[in-house]
């Protein structure tokens, strides 16, 4: 089962990095201004790690809420360390963290109960 969380980490860090640039290169062109740049910067890693756990929780057998949790603990963990190294924490980082472990929770969940019903 570790080998599914981290085949998902690499997935994860993949589509942060792909939806990065293009974001990049769109912004280099003048196409996006900075209100939506700031709005894109909440919406992709929040829509990835849901579309990730969803996929996880339906690969697991049973509680999808302990896969979630895993896989957003070890993003969480990670964005952690990168935010300490880089700027210092503050409640709004923390609401952030926060948001980021339910919706890894919650689509973990929403994978498990739809692999069940199918």
């Amino acid at each position: 089962m570790f080998k599914n969380i981290l085949k998902s980490l690499l997935y994860f860090f993949i589509s942060i990095i792909i939806t990065t640039i293009i974001v990049t290169i769109l912004t280099y062109y003048n196409i996006l201004n900075s209100k939506i740049i700031s709005i894109l910067k909440f919406l992709i890693p929040t829509t990835s790690i849901s579309i990730i756990s969803y996929l996880l929780g339906k690969k697991t057998i049973k509680k999808g809420y302990i896969e979630g949790l895993k896989f957003g603990g070890i993003i969480i963990i990670i964005f952690f360390i990168i935010s300490l190294l880089f700027k210092k924490i503050n409640i709004k980082t923390i609401i952030y963290y926060i948001i980021l472990l339910l919706s890894s929770i919650l689509s973990s969940m929403i994978g498990i109960n739809k692999r069940k019903n199918c």
